[in-house]
């Protein structure tokens, strides 16, 4: 018995400094399902994104949205991202009224997740509030997690 005792100490140990799972939107590819999200009611204002397809982001720059009464807008590279949106309870409806140049964007280097994020948007169907009290965008397997500014 006293042997097994250090083992357990240090199997916990390990267990206490494994990072918490990410929170993922259904279909995210997690294994099991989130609760289904709370009804946001208004997604006005500027946020941080922490997080693309249930991985928190830890970048030396940040990745932004302001969101309006009527639009999302990401200022990125190469003159941005924009989408037009509807929100009633949790259903999302976006419509992209604005897209990088693409001429731009053959000619300058940006990181990989500066990429994702539209690609994440574009998908999304969903708008909720997570246990974290972050905002939630999900759909079609993707999803991105917002936070106030």
């Amino acid at each position: 018995m006293t042997r097994r005792l250090p083992w357990l100490a240090v199997s916990a140990a390990f267990a206490a400094c494994s990072p918490a799972p990410i929170e993922r939107a259904q279909g995210g590819g997690s294994a099991a399902p989130t609760a289904a999200p709370t009804p946001v009611g208004s997604l006005v204002g500027e946020y941080r994104v922490a997080g693309i397809d249930g991985e928190a982001l830890d970048l030396p720059f940040a990745l932004t949205l302001s969101i309006d009464e009527r639009s999302i807008v990401n200022e990125g590279v190469c003159g941005g991202d924009a989408w037009d949106y509807r929100l009633e309870g949790t259903k999302l409806e976006l419509t992209r009224t604005r897209s990088p140049d693409p001429a731009c964007l053959a000619t300058v280097r940006v990181h990989p997740v500066v990429l994702r994020l539209p690609a994440a948007i574009d998908a999304a169907t969903r708008a909720g509030r997570t246990q974290s009290n972050g905002i939630e965008f999900s759909g079609g397997g993707h999803s991105v997690t917002l936070y106030s500014q």
